[in-house]
């Protein structure tokens, strides 16, 4: 039995809001640090999320107008997605993703993004390696990533990582996507 919502993205609920202020690391990899976003965060993330070709295959494809915008999302950012730090420099890479997937029925997707500066050193697979451990050492019985078909390099991703894919799919985030499932011992 998975251990409860909060305890998986490590926060406690106040006033209905997660909060992970207190929480410093939610799980680390070789290479990387995954912890909550903080305001010192807010520029390299818009340096990221405001480049259309970087936010095309994301939940919201929408590039970030303005560092204002950025500031605002980072504050508002509660459970499930997390920032990435490469350990050597504390530099942000990229982001985290742990959490139930909308419109499901209690599935769990691990995602990743890898700021362009970033790419091509194999983060994207320890963030996701990581990702996938941590919901299975919290109880977690299997674990889905969706990705847009157009998207190789996460296609890529999800295979290297093991993941078995299941067929294309639009019940999740209101696009087509490629749907892979692992499962312990996958």
């Amino acid at each position: 039995m998975p251990r409860g919502h909060r305890d998986i993205i490590g926060g406690d609920i106040i006033g209905g809001r997660e909060t992970l202020e207190h929480v410093r690391t939610v799980f680390e990899t070789e290479r990387l640090v995954v912890t909550p976003w903080r305001d010192d965060h807010a520029e390299a993330a818009h340096a990221a999320y405001s480049q259309p070709e970087f936010v095309r295959y994301l939940g919201n494809p929408a590039p970030h107008p303005d560092l204002a915008y950025t500031r605002a999302w980072v504050a508002r950012i509660t459970d499930g997605f997390w920032a990435v730090e490469a350990k050597s420099a504390r530099e942000l890479v990229g982001a985290a993703v742990l959490k139930p997937l909308p419109g499901g029925d209690g599935e769990w997707e691990v995602g990743w993004h890898v700021f362009p500066a970033h790419q091509r050193q194999g983060y994207a697979t320890e963030i996701g390696r990581g990702g996938i451990r941590h919901g299975f050492s919290n109880g977690l019985n299997e674990i889905y990533a969706i990705v847009r078909p157009e998207n190789a390099p996460s296609l890529a991703v999800a295979r290297k990582l093991g993941m078995q894919p299941l067929g294309q799919t639009d019940r999740y985030c209101g696009v087509t996507a490629e749907l892979f499932v692992i499962r312990p011992g996958d």
